[in-house]
């Protein structure tokens, strides 16, 4: 790609970017939120058309009106954002556009077959009758992995493939990209997971505010030059420091349980951040729904505050004070056409109360504006729509949210997933900073540095159970081996960590 310029209206999403991959080698792309990643690839894939630049595919220029011509032209992209169709099986899903036929009509046979040795070869064991709107945000993420990889691709865009996926799941995944290495296949490989690109990549590009800043090799951008060339200073203090969470308890859950996850007990007092880890499918996310009331307990009791708790309904959650970030921003806590204003005040009872909102702490009484420039969410207007954003942006307007509220407790599932390090920072000092005023933090993860480096204690999940809890200071593998289900018992109550 060379010399790759691209504008929308009111931004200059590229400016004369050049880079390169070649056949067996993985280039990482890095870069804050918003530098230009996922446009060169849109680029690249036939999503957009350039406004001035190059494509050269095999020293051959190239240009793709749609991206159908750009997969046929050998190239694959696991996009960030999914695109499957819900309503339609996964094995549909994975051969969509490339479907093979039998005299005429979709061999389903064949297809069929297809899809699960795609899926064998990613490990996985997805059935491929199932409907795609029925998976897990990581199983879906699976199926769009193997999607990419039905069209056998000699070039494999991956943007952030990992970030709805757990560490096992993730290990996994790598482990095909240096089996596609040896394949001869040119892998871009755009991440914010810093370890990840350590690992995996052979040279690393870093973009920033629509330019290039530099091309080197994976082995002379340790973590702090890569950061530094992202965000264009240090991230010090990344995991800000912890405070003391002696306002009493807040949470209290005993033997809770519906047709998910069994015999929790939990508590979160006031000024904690209580950290949730597990492996996928370990009940993270149904405990968290459980709580909020979205998909209640059945059976067991909670009390929040003190008082008899005991929701029926998200709208249960709410009115009591609690808050809820969902794992899926895209789906479940966005409405993209929106603007940023209309998503941030979607909780409130009336509009009309977003002009003027009282909140107690640090905010004060700010209008919704206020509230969004104080969060630095970083728009050109706020009334465009909320699609146009970042993730990381779109994560903070959410939380916007939810401080007009002023709730309790606040849930946040995978509170980081597809942003980058300088947007994590910030999320993790909003959390700290409404731990320390008094607010109650639940904080489901499958980033284990995350898990460990944000949270007072981590209680860890195995098959629907709470199995065991670390405290600060716990390591990564002490939270791993619990996970697995080889630190402690599930007959037995919550382990201490290690045991």
């Amino acid at each position: 790609m060379i010399g790759i310029s691209k504008s929308f209206p009111g931004v200059r999403a590229l400016e004369d970017v050049s880079f390169e991959c070649r056949p067996g080698e993985v280039h990482a792309i890095c870069g804050e939120n918003g530098a230009g990643k996922s446009t060169l690839m849109k680029i690249l894939g036939g999503i957009y058309r350039p406004d001035g630049g190059e494509i050269r595919i095999k020293g051959q220029p190239a240009s793709f009106a749609h991206p159908v011509e750009a997969r046929r032209a050998g190239i694959g992209i696991i996009h960030q954002e999914l695109s499957l169709l819900p309503d339609r099986s996964v094995a549909e899903n994975i051969v969509l556009g490339a479907e093979p036929t039998r005299r005429g009509v979709l061999d389903r046979t064949a297809m069929r077959a297809g899809a699960r040795e795609i899926l064998a070869r990613l490990q996985s064991s997805i059935e491929v009758d199932a409907r795609a709107g029925d998976l897990s945000l990581a199983e879906q993420q699976m199926v769009e992995i193997a999607k990419a990889l039905a069209s056998k691709p000699s070039i494999l865009v991956m943007d952030e493939p990992t970030a709805a996926l757990d560490d096992s799941e993730a290990s996994r995944l790598l482990d095909l990209v240096r089996r596609l290495r040896r394949d001869s296949v040119a892998v871009v490989y755009v991440s914010h997971r810093m370890p990840e690109i350590a690992a995996i990549s052979d040279r690393v590009t870093v973009l920033k505010d629509g330019r290039k800043v530099l091309t080197d090799r994976t082995e002379a951008m340790p973590t702090g030059r890569l950061v530094r060339c992202m965000v264009g200073r240090d991230l010090e203090e990344f995991f800000p420091p912890r405070g003391a969470a002696d306002g009493g308890v807040l949470l209290q859950v005993n033997e809770g349980g519906n047709a998910t996850i069994s015999d929790i007990n939990l508590t979160v007092r006031r000024g904690e951040v209580v950290g949730v880890a597990g492996l996928e499918g370990a009940g993270k996310s149904a405990l968290a729904r459980a709580i909020f009331g979205d998909r209640p307990f059945t059976r067991g009791t909670m009390q929040l505050n003190g008082q008899p708790f005991a929701p029926r309904s998200s709208r249960d959650g709410i009115r009591a004070g609690v808050g809820f970030l969902p794992d899926d921003r895209k789906r479940e806590g966005l409405a993209l056409g929106q603007s940023l204003r209309d998503n941030a005040a979607l909780t409130l009872r009336a509009f009309a109360r977003a002009l003027a909102l009282p909140s107690a702490g640090a905010m004060g009484n700010l209008t919704l504006d206020q509230r969004l420039r104080a969060l630095d969410v970083r728009a050109a207007r706020f009334d465009d729509p909320i699609r146009l954003l970042s993730g990381g942006n779109q994560q903070k307007v959410i939380i916007a949210r939810w401080l007009a509220r002023d709730p309790q407790l606040l849930i946040f599932a995978e509170p980081t997933r597809g942003i980058d390090v300088a947007a994590k920072a910030a999320i993790y000092a909003i959390i700290r900073d409404l731990a320390n005023r008094g607010r109650g933090i639940l904080m489901i993860s499958s980033d284990l540095p995350e898990v460990v480096g944000v949270s007072d204690r981590v209680v860890v999940m195995h098959e629907g159970r709470i199995v065991g809890e670390c405290p600060s200071g716990a390591s990564e593998e002490d939270v791993m081996a619990l996970a697995v289900g080889h630190g402690g018992s599930v007959a037995e109550p919550a382990s201490a960590c290690g045991s």
